[in-house]
């Protein structure tokens, strides 16, 4: 039919999540998620997850991959116009770099700076060998993109430093673009283009929240780079002032069983129950769903989120935050992240300097002093900036029209510095600075991953 000779075929995206997909997920999965789903309105989107899942996306393909089966994500890169991945992908799945497939790294995490934290209590040869394994992966994730997105443009300046120093910066790029947004642009996390539904399931029908119930949310992941406990610390002044404040823990342990529990979950709760105030004033949850977390930000009347001062702070974007923005819910936040900017300037909140007890109380105090909807007015600039359509645009642009960087054929000529080390290596590695409790513990989450494998039908 000559009227449907001149229709162009959609691109089809392939993205790729390194963590779970599911009613229970974390930031990234929330992220990859919600891009899926805007992009899906312009393009054929396929997301690959690493487990099961029980969602059902309409418009959008949702195919489980293995990391020990390299097969099964190659047979979807290789049928797609377009890849997006992120993280230890390029150490799991040697293939990407001999893809002709258009790539798409996402350095929205700052993996390298997390794990400086994450693995401060281990022993330092332990924390040198991961923290070389870190750099050889970004090292590796710069050299590999054709396009490359991240959360800010703090963080992209960041990353342009990392981008210079394997030679991304070069004539060639920099002659197709001089702001170089062609190579790296910012696509960080964004609304929901509706209102969030409210719910109640707390204030009055829980038997720890009388009616009139202050809700005090903490709503993510108790991270060891976190700072739950200058929170719990400040929590008994505030209580002394507001008998009927409630504060409430998400995340107890992460929603992908494969990630170890974190020692600041721990800790939190037992400061908790030291001061008395562990399930009567405070109350711990270990994971709720996506959609009913929206119930919670409508009920709460404020969003904390703190940090203590590390590089990891300045670079990171916190997605809760975004829930909190979303939902009209004034925040709390530590100084020193891009968000703490954003509550400073439109006035949705508190800033605190980090690690003050007192003024963490103070900040409390003076937003329950007000009522929840006096905010809600404050919030309308960032709506409109901070909308997914908005915050994607820049990814949507490069999928509909996608090309190799200009430095394609230079870089074939590159070898990766990630390259697959034998399996007895890598446990002698391991044992040697890490110690035989830590291998110990890395064998029985492998054997986990496996069985839960052995048990999943096989695509």
């Amino acid at each position: 039919m000559p009227e449907l000779q001149n229709i162009k075929p959609r691109p089809h995206l392939l993205i790729v999540s390194n963590d779970v997909v599911d009613a229970k997920m974390a930031g990234p999965g929330m992220r990859y998620l919600e891009l899926a789903r805007v992009l899906s309105q312009d393009l054929d989107v396929t997301l690959a997850i690493p487990s099961e899942t029980t969602l059902q996306v309409p418009n959008i393909k949702l195919v489980r991959y293995w990391d020990e089966r390299p097969k099964s994500l190659q047979v979807l890169v290789e049928n797609s116009d377009i890849t997006l991945v992120s993280g230890y992908m390029v150490e799991k799945f040697a293939f990407l770099h001999q893809t002709q497939k258009r790539i798409i790294v996402d350095l929205y995490d700052p993996f390298l700076l997390e794990n400086l934290h994450y693995h401060l209590n281990k022993p330092l040869p332990a924390q040198e060998s991961l923290n070389n394994r870190a750099v050889d992966v970004t090292n590796s994730l710069a050299r590999l993109g054709d396009f490359f997105i991240c959360g800010s443009d703090r963080q992209r300046d960041f990353w342009i430093g990392l981008l210079a120093s394997n030679g991304r910066i070069n004539p060639r790029n920099f002659a197709k673009d001089t702001s170089l947004r062609s190579l790296i642009d910012v696509v960080g996390i964004g609304f929901l283009n509706r209102e969030p539904r409210p719910n109640p399931t707390l204030r009055g029908i829980h038997p720890g929240f009388p009616e009139d119930a202050r809700i005090v949310l903490w709503g993510g992941g108790i991270w060891d780079w976190l700072d739950p406990l200058t929170l719990v610390k400040a929590w008994t002044g505030v209580i002394a002032e507001y008998p009927q404040a409630r504060l409430v823990f998400l995340g107890t342990r992460h929603p992908n069983p494969q990630v170890l529990p974190h020692k600041m979950a721990e800790q939190v709760q037992v400061l908790a129950a030291e001061i008395g105030e562990k399930d009567r004033t405070i109350f711990f949850y270990e994971w709720i769903p996506y959609e009913e977390r929206e119930a919670l930000l409508c009920e709460a009347d404020i969003g904390v989120t703190l940090h203590p001062p590390h590089i990891e702070t300045r670079y990171s974007i916190r997605t809760r935050v975004l829930d909190y923005l979303w939902a009209r819910l004034p925040v709390l936040v530590s100084e020193g992240d891009v968000t703490s900017e954003w509550v400073k300037e439109y006035g949705v909140g508190k800033a605190v300097p980090p690690l003050d007890v007192e003024a963490v109380r103070v900040a409390i105090a003076q937003i329950l002093e007000r009522p929840k909807s006096s905010w809600a007015s404050a919030f309308e600039p960032l709506r409109d900036s901070l909308n997914w359509s908005q915050v994607v645009e820049p990814l949507r642009r490069y999928c509909l029209q996608p090309e190799y960087a200009p430095d394609r054929q230079i870089r074939k000529l590159v070898t990766p510095t990630v390259v697959k080390r034998g399996k007895l290596a890598r446990v002698i590695e391991i044992w040697r600075t890490e110690g035989s409790r830590e291998l110990l513990q890395r064998i029985g989450k492998k054997f986990r991953r496996r069985l839960s494998n052995s048990k999943s039908p096989k695509t």
